[in-house]
C-alpha cells in the first residue's frame, strides 16, 4: 500500500460517526505501522501524517470519550487554516461543536529526534540534541543526540507546566472563535504527566494560572496523547460564576 493510499485529505475529512471515525484512525494506525516504508513516511515530517498524529488521533480518543455514547454525533476533521480543526454535529439537531486542536510539545527539539530516527531507525526520546553541520535533506547533515537519563523531580515537572502554559496562552487574545468551541490541549502522558500525582499537581497549575477571560472559548480541555488524562475546563468568558 503507498502512502497515499494510507493517508490522504478527503479520506481524513470525511465525515463520520464517532464509533466509525475510531475505528478509522485505529485502522489508520495500524497502516502507518505495517511496512518499512509507512514508518519511514511518517518518521519524514510530511503534513498529512504530522497532522494524523498531533491533530486526528488525538481527536478520536477525545470524541469517542466525550461524545461516545451520543449515537448521533459525527466528527469532521478539518485540514484547512481555519480557526478549527474539527466539528462535531448532531443529527436533526442545529446544534455544532467546533474543536481546536494544538498540542504541547517541544517542535523543533521533536523534528530533530524524527530526523535521527528517519535514519537510523532508533533515537533517544531525552538527553541533549546538537545540530552540528548541514541543512536537513542535505547529505552532510549532522545531528547528534547523547542518551541521558531523566531525573523525575519537581523542576522536570515545572518544565513541561511551563510548555502547556504556553501553547494555551498562544491561543489567547488572537483570533476569534466563540461560545460553540472548545480548545484540545494534547499533551504528552506517556513521558510527561505519568501519574496521577501529576495529575493532580497539572490541574492545581491549570487552575490558578490558565483560565483567563483571553480564551474565546467555552472550555479548555487537556487531553493525554494516551487517551487517559482529561482535565476540563469551563472558561469565564462564556460561564458565568456567581
Amino acid at each position: 500500500m503507498g502512502t497515499s493510499e494510507i493517508l490522504n485529505a478527503v479520506d481524513m475529512t470525511t465525515p463520520r460517526t464517532v464509533t466509525d471515525f475510531a475505528a478509522w484512525t485505529l485502522r489508520k494506525t495500524e497502516d502507518l505501522s505495517a511496512t518499512p516504508e509507512a514508518k519511514q513516511y511518517v518518521r519524514s515530517g510530511a503534513e498529512l501524517p504530522t497532522k494524523f498524529y498531533d491533530e486526528v488521533y488525538p481527536l478520536a480518543l477525545f470524541v469517542e470519550r466525550e461524545f461516545g455514547k451520543v449515537p448521533d454525533a459525527v466528527v469532521t476533521p478539518n485540514l484547512n487554516n481555519d480557526n478549527f480543526d474539527a466539528t462535531v454535529e448532531f443529527k436533526g439537531r442545529r446544534s455544532k461543536v467546533f474543536i481546536e486542536i494544538t498540542r504541547a510539545k517541544y517542535g523543533y527539539d521533536e523534528s530533530l529526534r524524527m530526523e535521527v530516527l528517519a535514519r537510523d531507525g532508533y533515537v533517544p526520546w531525552t538527553g541533549p540534541i546538537t545540530r552540528k553541520s548541514g541543512k536537513k535533506g542535505t547529505p552532510d547533515r549532522l545531528i547528534e543526540i547523547t542518551l541521558e537519563a531523566v531525573c523525575r523531580d519537581d523542576a522536570l515537572l515545572a518544565k513541561h507546566f511551563s510548555l502547556v502554559e504556553t501553547t494555551v496562552k498562544a491561543k489567547a487574545g488572537g483570533r476569534k472563535y466563540g461560545k460553540n468551541f472548545i480548545l484540545l490541549v494534547i499533551v504528552d502522558d506517556y513521558d510527561h504527566f505519568q501519574t496521577e500525582s501529576d495529575h493532580t499537581k497539572l490541574d492545581a497549575f491549570v487552575k490558578n494560572k490558565l483560565l483567563c477571560s483571553d480564551l474565546d472559548f467555552a472550555r479548555l480541555i487537556i487531553f493525554g496523547i494516551s487517551g487517559k488524562l482529561q482535565l476540563s475546563y469551563s472558561l469565564p468568558r462564556y460561564n458565568a460564576t456567581s
